[in-house]
């Protein structure tokens, strides 16, 4: 009996170039989900929807409804280990077929385990998921290497999850997931790169990519975002002058 290979697919770099991988140089049977959840921005959702079609690949959107677990709300350091192991347990549940038919994989690479604070990696691993670029020592410049090298596609969407942008200990509400959601698309929607902006109760502390810093503080732009913070509910508004920087909270801590 071939395996069928059941891809959690955020449409992130990784699970993107694990995704086209599969696709391009195995023979295998590929089914992609996609977890929809509060914690991902409906940009994302439509666009790993039209990826998908586009690429006529086989998918199933699984909601799950995050802000219904306690452990995941509170937003205590841990709550990544939560957040997965409610997604994947209910990605079990929905594929309930014989366990030697299917294999359950992810897309986390070998740089990210190594180098970031990833508690979601101790629930996939006690669940039993695959993560194939991690056991096989793929990194992140591995992967933009291979893609350029064999004209892979690059990440569907960048967004990512929205919950990153909230300190630990503050809890997460779908209020605040919506202010920081639509605060970051008002700068994509203008062609900003590399956008968060973390949540820091009435102060909103933004990062986008370093070719971006000028134009996002030269006039008449900045005083029409800093308009439509304040429309948002942010009194006040901090540009890190370091530009995106990747798990800026868990290097940052709980303090501004």
């Amino acid at each position: 009996m071939k395996q069928k290979i059941i891809l959690a697919f955020s449409g992130g770099s990784d699970s993107t170039f694990l995704l086209d991988v599969i696709y391009r140089y195995t023979n295998r049977i590929c089914h992609a989900v996609f977890f929809k959840t509060p914690f991902v921005s409906p940009r994302t959702d439509e666009n790993v929807c039209r990826f998908l079609e586009k690429r006529e690949i086989n998918y199933t959107i699984l909601p799950i409804d995050t802000l219904q677990d306690p452990d995941i709300v509170v937003n205590q350091p841990d709550r990544c280990f939560h957040c997965k192991k409610l997604m994947f347990e209910t990605l079990f549940q929905h594929f309930d077929y014989p366990v030697e038919s299917l294999r359950f994989m992810e897309g986390t690479n070998f740089s990210e385990a190594l180098s970031e604070r990833r508690p979601g990696l101790a629930a996939i691993g006690e669940l039993g998921v695959e993560s194939p670029l991690c056991l096989a020592g793929i990194t992140e410049e591995d992967i933009a290497a291979l893609r350029e090298d064999h004209n892979l596609t690059s990440a569907v969407d960048d967004v990512g999850c929205l919950a990153t942008r909230v300190p630990y200990e503050t809890p997460i509400t779908e209020e605040v997931l919506k202010r920081i959601d639509d605060a970051e698309d008002f700068l994509r929607q203008r062609g900003f790169r590399d956008v968060r902006v973390r949540f820091f109760d009435e102060t909103a502390k933004i990062e986008v990519n370093k070719d971006d810093l000028e134009r996002l503080v030269r006039r008449p732009f900045r005083s029409t975002y800093l308009d439509h913070l304040k429309d948002l509910g942010f009194s006040r508004a901090l540009l890190d002058m370091e530009g995106y920087q990747k798990g800026a909270l868990d290097k940052l801590g709980t303090l501004m």
